[in-house]
């Protein structure tokens, strides 16, 4: 940035030594100036970025070591957040040029970094031309800065080396022109107790506002309240278990299992939930279930690496269902265990159940890869299905 900074002033010192000569000049010191705001614009679009990087990258690592924020404390252009091991980030909602951003790429459930040039957006490979990964063992952390004639340029081994970032339309990269564009965050909130931040490509990080307690009940606005995570699960963006309906003690087994014969067993001797979780809770009725269906507002997303539907209810609280899958025979010499399989889908048991041709069959509520929701039911001796508890 020195170097732009030299040009600015290279050009400074031209005009002091032609301005002995009387002729307005006023035109050419607009032009100086316009130089200086926008080399100090890029500045401080480059400190900006690198730091929405950082931070971007720092959430992630926060949700793999399960940390809880323990203070928000709202500044003129954005949040500091404080997480429970002292460490800060701040979450900045002023303009930036978003030459870089994270996208979620569905097949390894994994966040890689991308690069937006002149509107378009692909990932970012590293000199094996493999996808750079946000986080982890393997992540990469790149940083960006503008060289001596203007581009931008990124480096992805901390600052050793950097190379221009390619683009289709200039042959010798992109150009920092200081103007402003699109933020890297696109909204952040907290709803209830949890952090809400939303990316630009709508994918979704939930970091959660204190110490929570082992089982949260969220209020939608409904007749019950939704657990805020899967049974199994100890976060909302957890699968949890798969389960048979009707095995209170989940030691239930493929080619063996008999589910009780009853049409309701919510809060019953035979409800996992009740017996895990104890007081109130319990697997949710059909009733319950259509409730939140046609009530709620249903918005396919991702949370924390994991896709599934954001549930937000009038009140303005959400909850979030992972696509769980569903759980059939693993194929093989252990016919026993347990393969899970349309991972992409969510599945989740109510506590209902109807006979057919002697065969019983519990009530599913479910929904596909778009946002689709829709009642179905399965042999209760055939599959494992995921549980959302409620709480009376």
């Amino acid at each position: 940035m020195k170097t732009l900074k030299c040009i600015t002033w290279t050009i400074l010192l031209a005009v002091c030594m032609i301005s002995c000569d009387e002729y307005d000049d006023s035109e050419l010191w607009d032009k100086v100036n316009s130089l200086d705001n926008r080399v100090t614009s890029i500045e401080e679009q480059l400190e900006q970025l690198n730091k929405d990087i950082s931070t971007i990258d720092y959430m992630l690592r926060a949700i793999d070591r399960r940390l809880f924020i323990v203070n928000v404390v709202a500044q003129e252009d954005g949040y500091e957040l404080t997480f429970s091991d002292g460490s800060q980030i701040t979450i900045a909602n002023k303009e930036n040029v978003p030459i870089i951003n994270i996208q979620y790429h569905a097949g390894d459930k994994k966040y890689y970094w991308t690069k937006t040039v002149d509107g378009v957006t692909t990932w970012l490979y590293d000199d094996e031309g493999n996808k750079l990964p946000v986080s982890g063992n393997d992540g990469v952390t790149p940083l960006l800065k503008v060289d001596s004639q203007g581009y931008w340029v990124i480096s992805y081994d901390l600052g050793k080396t950097y190379s221009r970032i390619p683009s289709d339309n200039d042959p010798e990269g992109v150009k920092a022109k200081g103007e402003d564009g699109d933020s890297f965050f696109e909204e952040v909130k907290i709803t209830g107790d949890e952090l809400w931040i939303t990316l630009k490509d709508g994918t979704e990080i939930v970091l959660p506002l204190g110490e929570q307690s082992p089982y949260k009940a969220v209020d939608l606005g409904l007749s019950v309240r939704w657990a805020s995570f899967n049974l199994g699960a100890t976060s909302p963006s957890e699968l949890g278990g798969l389960y048979f309906w009707g095995d209170p003690t989940d030691e239930g087994e493929f080619l063996t299992f008999e589910a009780p014969n009853i049409g309701n067993i919510c809060g019953t001797e035979y409800d996992i939930v009740r017996n895990m979780w104890g007081g109130t809770w319990r697997l949710p009725n059909r009733d319950e279930q259509q409730e939140l269906v046609n009530t709620c507002i249903w918005t396919r997303t991702i949370v924390n690496r994991v896709e599934g539907m954001k549930i937000s209810g009038k009140n303005g609280n959400s909850i979030f269902l992972p696509a769980t899958g569903i759980g059939f025979p693993k194929s093989g010499p252990l016919p026993t265990q347990t393969e899970r399989i349309w991972t992409d889908r969510g599945y989740y048991w109510t506590g209902e159940s109807y006979k057919e041709a002697e065969e019983q069959f519990g009530y599913v509520f479910n929904f596909d890869t778009e946002t689709t929701h829709y009642d179905s039911s399965w042999n209760v001796a055939t599959v494992k299905i995921a549980i959302r508890p409620v709480k009376e």
